[in-house]
C-alpha cells in the first residue's frame, strides 16, 4: 500500500522507530477510504454505502479520551480527526460535529500523500514534527465530543461466555 522503504532504502521501522506504527496504520485507514470513491464508480458501492463508509471513517477517528502518545491507533485516529477539522472535512458548530462529504476525497487524499511524504523521507525528526502537529487535543472541542460520546454509550465492556469452552 505504498511507500515500505525510505528514499535512501531504509525499512520504516528501522527509520521512523516508535512513529512507524502509527503513521503505517494511518496509511492503511486513508487507502481503505480514499479508494472508495473509485470504488462507488466501479458499482461497488451504492450512493448510500459510499456515504456509510465515509461516516464509519469518520467514527473511528472520535476519541472518548485524550489518547497517549504511545498509543499508535489512537495517535494516527487523533491525527486524522485534527486533520479533518483543520481542512474543512469536518467542522465543529453548537456542540455538534458536521461531515462535509463533498470534501472527503480531497481531504483524505491530502492527508495520504503527507503521510506517504513522511514515510519515504525517513527522517524521525519530521515525522515527530508531523504527529505532534496533529495530535493537539482542546478541551473545548474535543473534550466535549468525548465527554458526549461518553454519555451516550449505554455499556463499555462485553462479557463473552463460549460454550466451547464449558462456559
Amino acid at each position: 500500500l505504498g511507500v515500505d522503504r525510505t528514499k535512501d532504502g531504509r525499512d520504516l521501522d528501522q527509520a521512523l522507530l516508535d512513529d512507524a506504527s502509527a503513521l503505517e496504520e494511518m496509511k492503511a485507514d486513508l487507502v481503505s477510504l480514499f479508494v472508495a470513491k473509485a470504488l462507488h464508480k466501479q458499482g461497488y458501492y451504492t450512493d448510500g454505502q459510499l456515504r456509510s463508509v465515509y461516516a464509519g471513517g469518520i467514527l473511528r477517528v472520535l476519541q472518548n479520551v485524550k489518547p497517549r502518545r504511545d498509543q499508535p491507533y489512537q495517535t494516527m485516529q487523533l491525527m486524522q480527526w485534527n486533520f479533518f477539522l483543520e481542512n474543512g472535512l469536518l467542522s465543529f458548530e453548537n456542540a455538534k460535529l458536521q461531515i462535509h462529504y463533498d470534501k472527503y476525497h480531497t481531504v483524505v487524499g491530502k492527508l495520504l500523500q503527507k503521510v506517504l511524504e513522511v514515510q519515504y523521507a525517513g527522517d524521525k525528526t519530521r515525522a515527530d514534527q508531523f504527529i505532534d502537529q496533529y495530535t493537539t487535543w482542546q478541551d473545548e472541542l474535543h473534550g466535549v465530543i468525548a465527554k458526549n460520546m461518553r454519555e451516550q454509550s449505554r455499556y463499555r465492556f462485553r462479557l463473552f461466555k463460549y460454550a466451547a469452552l464449558g462456559e
